[in-house]
């Protein structure tokens, strides 16, 4: 036929399976495929309860595997895939699913041509749909710059750990690495005040500014100690280590609990370098995670003393730090406007598709 292969995903929905990571290889001929014209809409059978079902774009051909439709004269197919992938709709696909578990549920063509949909005139359908394309329009650029800033930071830090020329120093040199601990749950007198105590949990941000939990004065000592602020944390023990090694620096004093250790720096290296540092070589790291007697995941102590660190003089490090940070900050703004822009589609989807919230026509007065 000459078209494209295509594929059908929850994620991302109809693509050309070219433009997929993961390769999905096929036995079958091209004339063994489906034909999808553009404005088609083609779906999984197992998956459609979970929105996976795609709009053309343009021609192409699928597996036979899927359940392509047409749209007849009076549905816009843009209205249509949005009404589909929507959570209420989603939820009624369920129900029309034939099967015993989730994971082997069908949704056939000729139950799916029993589905009840709310179908408003075509020109509002196609005012909906405009709606929310723009939407969707601003989400891709906000996830566009969002991915922009992750390439610019990440390649700040190819340049300054795999380009310099800087003297390599083993991070052992640099500094040491303390312990934490956690006081007894039993002991009410130690929990619930102003005192910051981090726990993996807490390590989702490259900066820990508030903790889940809080400890009392009554609890510092031991075990349990308190770090100044700006110091380096890095997780150590738990089955996170098993696909990432999460590091943050603190906003302000904080404890932390056993499975944590808190760098502290002898002078020659700023904690948030050494976190940059740790942060590139975070493959490498992983590599060298070990596995406890009773199954949980852990980064040796001595493993982090031998990690090699390209190292600059101060104001350099500062100034790599500011610039990534800046990023950060960046990245952290364009993660709270997705949320933004996706509950504010969120709630249109459910105004514009219920019809409790109607598009009027654009009007032109003179």
């Amino acid at each position: 036929m000459g078209l494209p292969v295509a594929s059908v995903s929850i994620e991302h929905g109809l693509v050309l399976r070219s433009s997929l990571d993961r390769r999905v290889a096929s036995d079958l001929p091209p004339e063994g495929h489906a034909l999808v014209r553009k404005g088609d809409i083609a779906y999984n059978m197992m998956r459609m309860w979970q929105g996976a079902c795609g709009l053309a774009e343009a021609d192409c051909i699928i597996s036979p595997a899927y359940v392509v439709m047409t749209p007849s004269a009076d549905v816009e197919p843009v209205f249509a895939h949005i009404a589909l992938r929507s959570e209420p709709m989603m939820s009624l696909l369920h129900g029309y699913s034939q099967g015993i578990v989730d994971d082997r549920l069908r949704l056939y063509s000729d139950a799916f041509a029993q589905v009840p949909i709310n179908l408003p005139p075509l020109d509002e359908q196609r005012r909906i749909a405009e709606v929310l394309r723009a939407v969707d329009e601003a989400i891709a650029a906000n996830r566009a710059a969002l991915d922009q800033v992750a390439r610019a930071r990440a390649a700040i830090l190819h340049s300054a750990f795999e380009e310099t020329v800087w003297e390599p120093v083993a991070l052992g040199e640099l500094g040491s690495w303390q312990s934490g601990g956690t006081p007894s749950k039993d002991d009410e007198s130690k929990w619930g005040g102003d005192v910051p105590w981090v726990c993996p949990r807490d390590m989702k941000t490259p900066v820990i500014r508030q903790t889940h939990s809080t400890l009392t004065p009554l609890a510092l000592g031991g075990s349990c100690k308190l770090a100044p602020k700006g110091t380096l944390m890095i997780v150590v023990r738990g089955m996170i280590l098993a696909k990432a090694i999460p590091t943050a620096t603190t906003a302000m004093d904080a404890t932390f609990n056993q499975d944590m250790k808190a760098f502290r720096p002898n002078g020659r290296a700023l904690p948030k370098f050494v976190q940059l540092c740790l942060q590139h070589q975070e493959r490498q790291l992983l590599r060298v995670v070990n596995t406890a007697t009773h199954g949980t995941k852990k980064l040796d102590t001595d493993t982090l003393l031998t990690v090699s660190v390209p190292l600059p003089n101060l104001e350099t490090q500062q100034a790599l730090a500011d610039a990534v940070s800046d990023l950060d900050f960046a990245s952290v703004k364009y993660g709270e406007e997705h949320i933004r822009l996706s509950t504010i589609k969120q709630a249109l989807m459910s105004d514009l598709l219920s019809g409790r919230v109607r598009v009027p026509e654009n009007r032109k007065t003179l």
